[in-house]
């Protein structure tokens, strides 16, 4: 099994790339940061799942929080955002390293389902995390995840205030968007090229990674979306999606 340091989602690549790329990834931070302001929850104890550092969360949106819970398997990024939520005042943390996503809802073990089972009203945020779930499972085991987040994760949403944001598509190509571009529903595969690509010249062909983050919440729902330069030649086309105001 790949090391959670070392795993292709992340690891110290991800570590490295933050550090060196802090001008590229302001207008994102910029405009994600902005997005979030607009999510209320409504109570202050929230799970962070696979936040990493948290490098592209605002202090302003962390802080709010008087009480949070981090699933994060990365050493490195845990010892990152623990110093940070200490320097915001969030004294109740409680960390837990070990995969409480991917293993639980595949061999239907106890872990993040059961946590929001036991706290109807716990906040849930998605920290760009499943958006690389592709990466961290073989074929069958993927979609035997995304079937299984649907069936036990998916309804224990109805009753709390929950968001995330995650990898739509990715490549050499830059979405032509800047700032957050709304849409009352999520995009098609033929609106996103239509309506976030329309930079490229006609009969180019264009080339992008699909992270397969479809299906795990309500197309029906308002979804935003960003263009992340994740580094020079790379961006990726991030989607938001969160519950309405309560």
């Amino acid at each position: 099994m790949t090391l959670s340091w070392q795993n292709p989602a992340g690891g110290l690549r991800y570590h490295a790339r933050a550090l060196s790329s802090r001008r590229l990834w302001a207008p994102f931070k910029l405009a994600l940061g902005t997005w979030l302001t607009n999510f209320q929850p409504r109570v202050k104890r929230a799970v962070l799942v696979g936040p990493s550092a948290a490098y592209t969360f605002p202090d302003a949106f962390l802080s709010q929080f008087s009480e949070l819970t981090v699933f994060e398997p990365d050493p490195v990024a845990l010892f990152l955002l623990k110093r940070r939520l200490r320097s915001l005042g969030i004294e109740r943390v409680r960390i837990e390293p070990r995969d409480q996503l991917l293993r639980p809802l595949l061999a239907g073990d106890a872990g993040l389902a059961e946590l929001l089972a036991g706290d109807p009203e716990l906040t849930l945020v998605f920290g760009n995390v499943l958006g690389q779930t592709s990466f961290l499972l073989r074929e069958p085991d993927f979609e035997r995840f995304k079937s299984a987040f649907r069936e036990r994760i998916t309804p224990l949403l109805a009753t709390r205030s929950w968001l995330s944001f995650h990898d739509r598509l990715s490549g050499s190509v830059p979405p032509s968007i800047a700032g957050c571009f709304l849409s009352r529903t999520r995009l098609s595969d033929a609106s996103i090229l239509r309506e976030l690509y329309s930079d490229e010249k006609p009969g180019r062909v264009v080339e992008l990674f699909d992270h397969q983050s479809d299906g795990l919440f309500s197309s029906e729902l308002p979804h935003a979306y960003f263009s992340w330069q994740i580094e020079a030649a790379r961006y990726h086309l991030i989607e938001a999606v969160a519950s309405g105001p309560k």
